[in-house]
């Protein structure tokens, strides 16, 4: 190779990207589409895709404007540091046959925290966007929401945190699914003081309320059962179940003061003298949030839950823990058979922390089998589910084949040049 064809191939490895006749980069230099991800199809068998850009390097100050938009241009550069003050762009855009492409997600990554440790990391599969972003500095974070592409909705969303220093890698966090309805928050064991008690880790599932019909709330309650909207409780206090058929119990919210439970048994015992002998439903209720709580140590007066319980057969309400002097409203209606009975409940408010529990007594001599929405310890508020309000904008419950079931909200409006995933 001669002298003129070295330097042509030095100039070449020296030179900035070439720039992307993609539209999407029009006008936008510095711009390039690093990638592009099949996303699968459509409801009507068209393909979908997910274009990568990346946008150079801009200003953190005045990168914030367009945080969450499309980023315009000028302003930009090809090369910069975090060090300097500069963030990272990158945009990602659904492109769809004879729709205009739509902003996904755009970010400036500038370390997302003081390690500046902080990564964007998308994932696309059929039908669904992934993104995952990380950061923080002693407290580690990471933020994960999935997108169906078509309809275009949040799926699901998930958030996690740790302390860099601890070596028991001990996470807290919190998940929610925007199409089944269910989620739960994690707290690591706390650190408690000298001579405190701890509760250790803690997992509580998110007791879900969520808007009904008003003809449902009235009268239809009575004949369809909570189907996919219904929680099920599936944490044992006492007992074991060997047959999946011998006892079942679900919850839910359809207002702040209204909860809805079905009770599934092969066998009702009750009324007797003793009532925690008869089969009857537990309601506890505690002023504070569960998660909010540390679990360290005994509660205090201001945050000890009520107890009361409801007896099955005859619906007559017992206060229990806490002396509550306020009672339930109780309605109830059997379901066909007597296989079961659905209850509706009106609950003194307000509440921020919540369970449910069905004691099954078959030989109605003694409490056998207990079956509660969250690991419910005596008296600690702690343990109890915490409330999820789930929007009409998210989803509703309607009933569907003589059980409820779950209507997913109408599809967010969107600007092609306003991402969809807005930034935290």
């Amino acid at each position: 190779m001669n002298v003129t064809g070295i330097v042509w191939v030095l100039s070449l490895l020296s030179a900035p990207p070439t720039p992307s006749s993609d539209l999407l980069c029009a006008q936008r230099a510095p711009c390039q589409v690093v990638e592009t991800l099949d996303g699968g199809k459509d409801a009507q068998g068209r393909a979908l895709e997910v274009k990568h850009l990346e946008l150079g390097w801009a200003d953190v100050e005045t990168s914030s404007q367009f945080l969450g938009r499309k980023f315009g241009p000028g302003g930009r550069s090809e090369s910069g540091s975090r060090e300097s003050g500069q963030c990272e762009v990158g945009e990602w855009w659904l492109v769809r046959p004879s729709q205009p492409a739509q902003l996904l997600l755009s970010v400036c990554n500038n370390g997302y925290g003081a390690a500046g440790v902080g990564d964007d990391s998308v994932t696309v599969g059929d039908n669904f966007f992934t993104h995952e972003q990380s950061g923080g500095s002693r407290e580690r974070w990471t933020l994960t929401r999935t997108l169906q592409l078509s309809p275009l909705r949040l799926l699901r969303e998930s958030q996690r945190s740790y302390d860099a220093l601890d070596d028991g890698d001990k996470e807290s966090g919190e998940l929610w699914d925007f199409e089944t309805l269910r989620g739960e928050v994690i707290r690591a064991a706390p650190t408690c003081e000298p001579g405190e008690s701890s509760l250790g880790e803690r997992s509580l599932p998110y007791l879900p309320q969520v808007q009904v019909d008003k003809t449902y709330l009235e009268e239809g309650w009575k004949k369809a059962g909570l189907g996919e909207c219904g929680y099920t409780a599936g944490n044992f206090l006492l007992g074991n179940q060997d047959d999946p058929k011998d006892a079942s119990l679900k919850a839910l919210l359809v207002a702040p003061d209204t909860l809805l439970v079905e009770v599934h048994d092969d066998k009702w015992t009750g009324p007797s003298a003793k009532w925690l002998n008869d089969d009857h439903v537990e309601v506890w209720l505690a002023p504070e949030a569960p998660q909010e709580l540390t679990g360290c140590g005994k509660p205090t007066a201001e945050q000890k839950p009520s107890q009361w319980g409801i007896r099955i057969v005859d619906g007559q309400v017992f206060p229990a823990f806490g002396s509550p002097r306020q009672t339930l409203q109780v309605e109830r209606a059997a379901l066909p058979g007597k296989k079961g009975y659905l209850l509706k409940l009106k609950l003194p408010t307000p509440f921020k922390g919540i369970s449910v529990v069905y004691s099954d007594s078959d030989s109605g001599k003694k409490q056998e089998l207990m079956l509660a929405t969250s690991l419910v310890k005596f008296g600690r508020p702690e343990t109890l589910n915490p409330v999820r309000v789930v929007s009409p904008k998210e989803a509703t419950c309607a009933v569907k084949n003589g059980v409820l079931a779950v209507v997913p909200g109408p599809p967010p409006k969107t600007e092609p040049d306003v991402a969809v995933l807005g930034m935290p």
